[in-house]
């Protein structure tokens, strides 16, 4: 399972299922019936909610608490 995740080079190779949910550059959804990986692609993850942080600046502590996001593609960049 590979959730909200950009795959510069693709994907190659795998075994049993493999998931990719909002990720980008993700192979397209494939069954095994044919000798190859299979691959389920779902194009945005319905909603995510990422785990708290903590962050410091300056000495200062701070708990940082990222918002519910409803069809997310690709990943967060602002840790």
């Amino acid at each position: 399972m590979t959730r909200n995740t950009h795959l510069g080079r693709g994907w190659n190779g795998g075994n049993w299922n493999m998931v990719f949910s909002g990720c980008t550059n993700a192979p397209a959804t494939h069954c095994a019936d044919h000798g190859g990986k299979p691959y389920t692609n779902v194009a945005a993850s319905p909603i995510i909610a990422e785990k708290p942080y903590i962050s410091e600046n300056n000495g200062r502590w701070t708990l940082n608490i990222p918002r519910v996001e409803h069809n997310k593609v690709g990943p967060t960049n602002n840790f």
